[in-house]
């Protein structure tokens, strides 16, 4: 492991990947030394006193991760005996198959299929010591279902797997997940699945594994092909809904009218979400009769349209769901229907605030009185969810009771607050490049994001419910909305390349928005965009017709700048394939374009691009001029992983002219800049292997070596194949291969 160690006062603190920060109560260096039993191997200097010190460690073997994902159970949970029984035969630990246990548990919507899932799993947990994962599918609801790639994506992160080694293509990452499961046992729960095919790529492949499936389809094809288990799932039986109805309204009260409980839940058709809903609204009014609030429900019930000819279910829940929305008081009879309007069944409060008009203390009282009576459910802090038949419901209600004009203007305000908030977030993850600005104005102020942690971390939350908002701002034609999300999806470059296609994809509604209304800039911008994302891909062709189209709307719109811009985006799609002689024409007509644009980033970037190219051209004078001036410029923005990258082309250069002992000063100040940050992995890999040239070179040949083995361990934890040609390296050099996990 590697870290910085910060001296100053009377602590220093020792930063670690993927550990934060290590206390140490010592400032003498030989001290630090010995309380971490690393080598010390560089320092930086400020104002004669030590401020930094690098420290490499022998590497240490992962702690295994034991994820536990599963939701917090349903109040109240009741009945169910028989499919719990069911369940604890089905995957007792006494069973012995060759293969992993599936069970389909299937029921119509509201039943309580996942209530049921979730309570028996947590009762088992610990027959599965190995984890347990779990995800909505969302088969059904507002949003689209869930990618199985995106699936495996987040249980191979939960699985201990780091974000960049997780594969971008299905079937790699269906193997690497497989192999993980191999020989472990480990619970995965799979809510709310559209069909088989969307599910069968998240099967194990080996015993001691158990997968429980919950769908509103009965999944014959998992049945027949997968060898799973189905599992039915009825109304309740009539005593189990008594049971239930008990449990929520208290047994004095049932006591005293049992026969008005037991009217209740026939009037809710034994579902159990009417069932829950209708109890708790009887619970909220203690002081009325049980009797009553039936006479209520069915008055309510003749009075209306029936849901279906059949008069099954649906229409109990229909029922319940207008006879519990009336008795709201009219504030939150409007919040509630708003949340019909929402594009996803997941949110924040700001987001309700936004969507209602309300102030946030306003709409989070409304929320919690929804939660009470079961409208809606918490899932975090200042986070709800509402059930897929709600949603549906609400958005009902709100066509019924709301005019075309104030839903649309409640849409467009959500879709506004989404807006601005991922360009707020947006700003502060990408300070020192920031995106073009449209001039977007809502009367509900976008959340504050403290720091660019802050607007990583609402990026990576919101970003499925992001894609929604962008489809819906489309379909109202929202264009400078459209294209705000689209620029914020650049983000995605920082998460699982799996996700990669999502960012171009919003991309790509983004060109269509800006063209739509004819935003000749935006359409620039997101074409320059798209073709780094296509590059990244691997999309070669693609991402050229992309840079090139921007490149034309640079020459007609006069924009030197952005023509400089599409120029370095070509040169970079030639680097990023080792064409380093084609490569340089584009950023020798790209530098004078882009010279004294503000904060310098795209001429430092320029500098940057003809320092490594020169460098390997072998010109290593020209190499150290273009870097020394990138250094420079990044001095001046003051953005420490920028210098780090200046400092490590500087030394690189340096080391082409045979100054070994100046590249490794540089390489140390770099690595110091580096490992304060999270996120640099792959920088500092490579700068440990600048530095390790550079060692050997001056005689440190077990600083070189040690140098290298650290620059396996990263790149072997980031499943980059650069790792094999260092371990090379220490072969050659009479070393054995590095184990980065002894």
């Amino acid at each position: 492991m590697y870290g910085v160690v910060r001296l100053g006062g009377v602590h220093c603190w020792r930063v670690v990947r993927g550990q934060g920060r290590v206390r140490l109560g010592s400032v003498d260096e030989a001290a630090v030394r010995n309380q971490i039993g690393g080598t010390v191997v560089g320092a930086v200097v400020q104002a004669g006193t030590i401020d930094q010190v690098v420290l490499y460690q022998q590497p240490q073997a992962d702690v295994a991760l034991v994820p536990r994902q599963l939701p917090a159970v349903v109040r109240d949970f009741a009945g169910r005996d028989a499919e719990l029984a069911a369940l604890d035969k089905i995957l007792s630990p006494d069973s012995v198959t060759v293969e992993p246990m599936v069970v389909a548990v299937d029921g119509t919507a509201g039943v309580g299929k996942t209530s049921l899932v979730v309570w028996w799993a947590r009762r088992v947990e610990q027959r599965f010591p190995d984890g347990t994962l779990f995800v909505n599918l969302r088969g059904y609801g507002p949003s689209a279902p869930v990618e199985a790639g995106l699936v495996l994506a987040s249980f191979l992160q939960a699985l201990g797997v780091a974000e960049d080694r997780v594969p971008a293509d299905l079937d790699g990452q269906g193997a690497l997940y497989r192999s993980l499961l191999a020989g472990r046992r480990v619970l995965v729960v799979l809510d709310n699945a559209a069909s088989a095919e969307q599910v069968r790529p998240l099967l194990p492949a080996t015993a001691g594994c158990a997968v429980i499936v919950t769908s509103r389809a009965v999944l014959t094809g998992l049945v027949v092909v997968d060898s799973a288990r189905r599992l039915p799932l009825d109304l309740f039986r009539p005593e189990e809904a008594v049971g239930l109805a008990t449990r929520v309204i208290g047994p004095d009260r049932v006591a005293a009218e049992p026969a008005a409980v037991v009217e209740l839940v026939r009037l809710c058709a034994r579902l159990p979400l009417a069932v829950r809903v209708a109890a708790s609204r009887v619970a909220a009014r203690p002081h009325t009769a049980v009797a009553d609030v039936v006479a209520d429900l069915v008055d309510e019930h003749d009075g209306l349209d029936a849901l279906s000819a059949t008069g099954d279910d649906r229409s109990a829940v229909r029922t319940v769901f207008d006879w519990s929305y009336t008795r709201l008081s009219a504030e939150h009879a409007r919040t509630f229907r708003r949340l019909g309007l929402h594009p996803g069944t997941e949110f924040g409060m700001h987001a309700v605030a936004a969507l209602t008009g309300l102030d946030r203390k306003t709409a989070s009282r409304h929320l919690e009185v929804l939660a009470d009576l079961h409208l809606v459910e918490p899932v975090a802090h200042g986070r709800y969810r509402l059930h897929d038949l709600l949603h549906a419901y609400a958005a009902h209600r709100a066509r019924l009771d709301d005019t075309s004009e104030q839903r649309r203007a409640a849409v467009d305000a959500v879709v506004s607050w989404y807006a601005r908030t991922a360009v707020e977030a947006d700003r502060r993850v990408f300070a020192a490049h920031p995106s073009p600005d449209l001039g977007l104005t809502g009367d509900a102020a976008p959340m504050e994001l403290a720091d660019r942690g802050q607007g990583l971390a609402w990026l990576t939350v919101e970003h499925a419910t992001l894609d929604a908002v962008q489809q819906q701002a489309g379909a109202h034609g929202a264009y400078r909305e459209v294209m705000a999300v689209a620029l914020a999806m650049r983000f995605l470059v920082f998460r699982s390349r799996v996700l990669w296609p999502a960012r171009m994809r919003a991309e790509s509604r983004g060109i269509d928005a800006a063209r739509a209304c004819g935003d000749r800039q935006v359409e620039a911008t997101l074409l320059l965009w798209r073709g780094d994302t296509l590059q990244q891909m691997g999309e070669w062709d693609a991402s050229d017709t992309d840079l090139h189209a921007a490149l034309t709307l640079a020459g007609e719109l006069g924009d030197d700048a952005l023509y400089g811009k599409a120029l370095s985006g070509l040169g970079l799609g030639r680097v990023r394939q080792q064409r380093f002689a084609d490569a340089e024409p584009y950023y020798r007509r790209a530098l004078p374009l882009v010279r004294g644009l503000p904060s310098g980033y795209y001429e430092a970037i320029v500098h940057a691009n003809l320092a490594r190219i020169t460098t390997r051209l072998g010109r290593h004078r020209e190499a150290l001029d273009h870097a020394e001036r990138e250094l420079a410029l990044r001095r001046t923005a003051g953005v420490p992983d920028g210098v780090a990258f200046a400092l490590h082309n500087v030394a690189r250069a340096r080391q082409g002219l045979g100054e070994d002992q100046a590249a490794i000063d540089l390489c140390r100040q770099a690595l110091a800049l580096y490992l304060a940050e999270a996120g640099n992995d792959l920088y500092v890999a490579a700068t440990l292997e600048t530095l390790a040239t550079s060692l050997r070179q001056v005689g440190d040949h077990e600083g070189a070596v040690r140098c290298l083995i650290e620059a396996v361990t990263v790149l072997t934890d980031l499943g980059d194949p650069h790792a094999d040609v260092l371990r090379g390296r220490l072969s050659q050099d009479g070393q054995p291969p590095a184990d980065p996990h002894p």
